[in-house]
């Protein structure tokens, strides 16, 4: 505790004390730094949401806009509050039942993504779709004509082809399986695939991991079930096909597609830990009288998974520096920098939370916008950039122009600006831009890939390439500020992929 008030009050006195930001070229691989290290250090606890690491990590950032000029938006305060509720899978009771037929725990792995326990029970009609892959490239369509709204989805492991085992999102995987799933309706994705913990297809352990992480969900009306998805994700269920087959009397590569009159029942009894968290907002104001009733809308989450138990000397804090400490210190000096000299349209500044939960913060958001969605002209999205080797990706689907502008600026900038390397994966659906892309908002997503510490205690703030990070910054800067200034508003055309419910 000590320590904890000790570095909470050096950065509140040091976010007090700043001085006026220095000019574009001056120092900013060392403001960037001191920024980031902050939000990435141990005190802050990962940065889980909900969580006091994160209220702090809130109260540091609204400081900073507060200093810089940026006023705020949300009611008269820079924090937009909403209440979640959480609790610990490996402390719940869960029963699954696939028509009628009890299932042994050992034969399944259930992944609580944003569901409520707090009906008790969920009942679904469960629909075959043989291999539930969606891949417009390879003209696949397994879910085409199927009626998947408020279904459990019945898909198989594998593809017509081999799938890339480092693809975690591929949508020849489960995870882009439940994405494909649920962005038709599906309440529920059940996946068929002998590997549950371990093994190539549980995701390098991400089943396994996501097993025990904490469960969390919105707690607001108008927000999951019968109302906005919170996320492209819902709750999935991987199952043993023995397992499957002993409940449908059939094997499971025999099943007829479509529905199959049966039913999963799933019933999860859990205490519920509630709480509260906040989006932190600000805007900048437009200088244009007409103009400045549109909006750039510059996004990051400052959210990470938080601490979790760990045996004597292994670290159990995921502090989260390039996830997303990089992407949220580069929003803010960029907000500094647009603050001291505003452009003709407006600049709301917006530090999502909950995002590694399931993009909580920013489906709250969209519920109860700071601004109408169509006077938002794009969504500039940054997401873990702090390992870039000269190179970072400007994911803009359906927004051909917002891509070829960051590669122009990036070329006065030394750095290599490059499309979506991993194309498959469909990351509009798990980033922040999805709750914008889904109100037909262009969308640009800047990012620098995965790596070995992605999810783990070792994203820290040491492993961060600081300078790169600075040229990263400067084409996040004036990206936003060409379109601030008044260039044209971007066209955006959804990709035929990109489905919503």
């Amino acid at each position: 505790m000590r320590r904890w008030g000790w570095l909470f009050l050096l950065g509140w006195w040091t976010g007090c004390q700043s001085p006026a930001p220095p000019p574009a070229s001056t120092g900013a691989a060392e403001r960037l730094r001191a920024d980031l290290s902050f939000l990435a250090d141990d005190a802050l606890e990962g940065r889980g949401t909900p969580g006091r690491g994160l209220d702090t990590a809130g109260l540091y950032l609204e400081t900073a806009l507060r200093l810089a000029g940026v006023r705020p938006v949300a009611g008269g305060a820079y924090r937009q509050w909403y209440r979640i509720g959480e609790y610990a899978p490996d402390q719940a009771r869960v029963t699954v039942r696939i028509a009628d037929r009890l299932i042994r725990p050992a034969e399944y792995v259930f992944v609580n993504f944003g569901w409520d326990p707090a009906p008790g029970r969920v009942e679904l009609d469960l629909v075959n779709a043989g291999l539930g892959v969606v891949a417009e490239e390879k003209k696949v369509n397994d879910l085409e004509g199927l009626d998947l709204r408020g279904k459990a989805v019945l898909a198989r492991r594998g593809a017509g082809w081999e799938p890339d085992r480092t693809a975690v999102f591929g949508n020849d995987r489960g995870m882009g399986k439940l994405l494909a799933a649920v962005s038709r309706g599906a309440g529920l994705l059940v996946y068929s695939s002998s590997d549950l913990d371990r093994g190539p297809e549980a995701e390098s352990g991400f089943f396994g991991q996501m097993r025990h992480a904490a469960v969390g969900f919105v707690r607001e009306p108008g927000l999951g079930p019968g109302g906005q998805p919170a996320s492209a994700l819902n709750p999935l269920l991987v199952i043993t096909p023995q397992a499957l087959g002993r409940a449908l009397d059939s094997d499971p590569e025999k099943l007829p597609r479509g529905p199959l009159n049966k039913k999963v029942r799933i019933e999860v009894e859990a205490k519920v830990r509630d709480g509260r968290t906040a989006n932190v907002l600000g805007r900048i104001e437009g200088t244009d009288s007409k103009l400045r009733e549109e909006f750039v809308v510059l996004t990051a989450h400052y959210d990470h998974l938080g601490s979790h138990a760990a045996p004597g000397g292994q670290d159990g804090i995921w502090n989260g520096a390039d996830d997303n400490a990089s992407g949220a210190t580069v929003v803010l000096e960029t907000a500094r920098r647009l603050a001291a000299a505003p452009g003709r349209r407006s600049v709301l500044v917006f530090f999502t939370s909950g995002e590694d939960r399931g993009l909580f913060g920013s489906a709250f958001y969209a519920l109860k916008p700071a601004v109408p969605m169509d006077r938002v002209i794009a969504n500039i999205n940054v997401d873990m950039v702090g390992r870039s080797q000269g190179q970072v990706q400007a994911i803009a689907h359906g927004a051909p122009d917002l891509f070829r502008k960051a590669v122009e600026i990036g070329g006065r900038h030394r750095l290599q600006v490059v499309e979506d390397q991993q194309p498959s994966w469909r990351l509009a659906y798990l980033i922040d831009s999805y709750h914008f892309m889904r109100h037909n908002v262009p969308a640009v997503e800047f990012f620098t890939g995965l790596h070995a510490d992605y999810h783990q205690p070792t994203d820290t703030a040491d492993k961060i390439r600081y300078p790169e990070l600075a040229r990263i910054l400067e084409v996040v800067t004036e990206l936003t500020r060409y379109y601030a200034d008044g260039a044209a508003r971007p066209p955006f055309q959804r990709p035929e992929w990109f489905v919503t419910p």
